[in-house]
């Protein structure tokens, strides 16, 4: 069954336990062990102060806020150890995320700073994405979606390692040929567990509970222009797309005006090309649309699905997992070849449903890729630029190799979520309706579900009435993103 958990941040940023008392509260939301936002007192929150040659954001000298006075901290149960000067992120599943936030009370803007560069400092794996997030337009935390849209970087694609004057490696320790390797081929980075000499000072001991020093200074310098979101509503920066187990310790987070000269001390760094990616879709675009996207089901519940929406007189897009059309035993072929007869959409969704981010290579990404275009052309005879990942999660590696392989793809996830993967086995599937309306009363007009359990099936129809009720147009979704190849409503 492709059951999702939503997408990491989302999740955790969605539904707030606590609020700025100015936000509207909603009815029926679960209590999350996650505080995306903190109420407190206005004399407390920092004052904006004018454009900088640089902006520190974060020196993980406080365990609960950056130093621009706002929350930083994990979600998804992602481990973290922190002591003044660093924060350790123990990883094992890539929805997990960490976030510094540019601000609580709205949306902060990175204009000023627009030509500058992304400088973050670390020891341990570059395994993993960095996100700039964009807020929602409203920039109000309680709307959906929250955080917005966000653009990722694969970090090891900006890493600078520069060797200290006192410290000369031998080729055993430190092969510039090796550095120089692409990500692809270079084995994992791992910071080489070295003690400073006494007069560089050391960020610790080799106690368990100390980040051990590295000989080798370990960056990222990102332009903030291959974030491509609206940088006047920003929220915060992330980490997160997580896809080995092994650790990373954030010591350093800030906005710089320039990166250092190319040297044969940091292998002559120079900042690569922002690579093609997917465009990131969490909402419609259309004026009072609404979409569905429903996600691969069980066949016996697909006459029933099929039946609803021809007597609701809507249309749909499905995203379907192409190892469902090769088993012939489901019939899904011939149930999605009448659906496209009907006027529905059908769009990717992978070919075994993995998280596809957690794959050990780009290769297996790209398997997972082909392998669903193929079966779409051999068993529907159709294309299609439309992608939902497996459980929602995204990363940057998933995200550039669907732009190598599609061109201008569509990554959709949504800003609704009827939690059938949460209630509809429970003895209270009824949430699943509490979940969809809390959704649209956020301000989500785009909705994730499957046909896996009955119930959920059995509230389609409330589902599909309740957004009529309240003055939507409900449509496919790339009808509703404006597609100029979409067909006429």
């Amino acid at each position: 069954m492709q059951i999702p958990s939503l997408l990491a941040y989302f999740r955790a940023a969605i539904v707030l336990t606590l609020l700025p008392s100015t936000a509207t509260s909603f009815p029926h939301q679960e209590p999350r062990p996650f505080h995306w936002l903190e109420a407190r007192d206005s004399e407390q929150l920092p004052t904006r102060q004018a454009p900088l040659p640089s902006l520190v954001i974060d020196t993980f000298q406080d365990s609960l806020h950056n130093d621009l006075g706002f929350w930083h901290g994990a979600g998804e149960n992602l481990t973290v150890h922190h002591e003044p000067g660093f924060m350790r992120l123990s990883p094992n599943d890539p929805d997990q995320n960490f976030h510094t936030q540019f601000d609580t009370r709205g949306c902060f803007s990175l204009l000023p700073w627009k030509n500058q560069f992304l400088h973050v400092v670390f020891d341990g794996t570059d395994q993993f994405t960095v996100s700039l997030n964009e807020h929602n337009a409203e920039c109000f935390p309680s709307r959906s979606p929250f955080p917005g849209v966000p653009d990722s970087i694969q970090a090891s694609r900006y890493v600078m390692r520069t060797k200290p004057e006192w410290f000369d490696a031998d080729e055993s320790e430190m092969d510039e040929s090796e550095m120089d390797e692409s990500e692809e081929r270079r084995p994992r980075a791992r910071s080489l567990q070295f003690k400073r000499p006494s007069s560089m000072g050391s960020c610790g001991d080799d106690d368990d509970d100390q980040a051990p020093a590295s000989p080798t200074r370990t960056e990222l310098f990102i332009p903030l222009s291959h974030f491509h979101i609206n940088h006047g509503r920003v929220v915060s920066v992330s980490f997160t797309g997580f896809y080995t187990n092994e650790s990373i310790t954030l010591r350093r987070v800030e906005i710089v005006p320039s990166t250092p000269p190319p040297t044969s001390k940091n292998n002559h760094f120079k900042i690569p090309e922002k690579l093609p990616s997917g465009h990131m879709i969490l909402r419609c675009s259309v004026p009072n649309s609404f979409a569905f996207g429903i996600d691969d089901g069980q066949p016996q519940y697909a006459q029933e699905v099929m039946k609803i929406l021809d007597e609701e007189d809507v249309r749909v897009t499905f995203f379907v997992v192409g190892a469902g059309l090769r088993d012939q035993t489901t019939n899904f072929t011939h149930f999605y070849r009448e659906m496209l007869k009907k006027g529905h959409q059908v769009a990717l969704h992978s070919n075994t449903h993995p998280k596809m981010e957690a794959l050990p290579t780009t290769e297996k990404i790209d398997e997972e890729i082909m392998q669903t275009i193929r079966v779409f052309q051999d068993r529907l005879d159709l294309t299609s630029r439309y992608f939902r990942p497996p459980f929602g999660t995204v990363g940057a590696r998933m995200r550039q190799r669907l732009a190598k392989h599609i061109e201008s793809p569509f990554i959709v996830n949504w800003s609704v979520d009827v939690e059938d993967w949460l209630w509809a086995n429970t003895s209270t599937p009824e949430k699943q309706l509490d979940a969809f309306y809390r959704g649209v009363a956020r301000g989500g007009n785009l909705a994730v579900m499957h046909f896996l359990n009955p119930t959920t099936v059995a509230y389609l129809r409330r589902f599909i009435r309740h957004v009529k009720s309240v003055g939507f147009k409900i449509m496919r979704i790339d009808q509703c993103l404006g597609d100029p190849f979409s067909p006429a409503l």
